[in-house]
């Protein structure tokens, strides 16, 4: 029984890597279901025993690269050996812009859709706990513990849905500036937010 399971998470594991070229090549309105399963070298029908429409797995796409950035930052963080709290937090921030400024193809492709609520839903589907771990990371020390779990919840979504928006616009737009003129002034806003 469990081979069973583990070969339909592979095969949706391979769908999603079959959306994710496709959107990556055509972008989500110019990719359609039959792109993504001749991609991935399944029938139509294998599709709708894993995703509703292009919608939804595009969500789960966006989740999975999303986790993917966020467990690397993450794992980044933990080996820098950083103490300081706000430190951690600019240091993920920094990790994550860096990542979209290698990565432009990936961020022009989820463009602002590089987001905390979605991931975490998805997160506390699947039993994943690495958000929290990064919370729990970030705002253990003293200086963070007047803050609830549920306040430093919302000090992170402010400063993970800032630092998404400002990569797409500052990276792909350059809108206002390009990202070396606002990473500065994101990261004092961060400390300012922090503080």
């Amino acid at each position: 029984m469990g081979n069973v399971q583990q070969q339909k998470e592979e095969k949706k594991l391979h769908l999603m890597q079959a959306a994710e070229t496709m959107f990556l090549q055509k972008g989500f309105a110019g990719t359609s279901i039959d792109d993504i399963v001749r991609t991935a070298g399944v029938a139509k029908g294998t599709f709708y025993l894993y995703f509703q429409d292009k919608a939804e797995i595009w969500d789960a796409v966006v989740v999975q690269i999303s986790l993917r950035v966020l467990a690397q930052a993450k794992l980044a963080m933990e080996s820098s050996g950083l103490a300081d709290t706000v430190e951690r937090i600019l240091f993920v921030a920094d990790y994550i812009i860096e990542y979209f400024r290698c990565h432009t193809e990936v961020l022009r492709m989820i463009r602002r859709d590089f987001s905390w609520p979605l991931v975490l839903k998805k997160m506390e589907e699947a039993q994943d706990n690495t958000l929290m771990q990064m919370l729990d990371q970030c705002f253990c020390s003293p200086y963070l513990s007047r803050y609830s779990l549920e306040e430093a919840y919302r000090l992170m979504f402010m400063i993970i849905e800032m630092v998404g928006s400002i990569s797409y616009t500052s990276i792909i737009l350059e809108q206002p500036a390009p990202i070396d003129q606002m990473k500065p002034l994101l990261f004092r806003a961060i400390r300012r937010i922090l503080a």
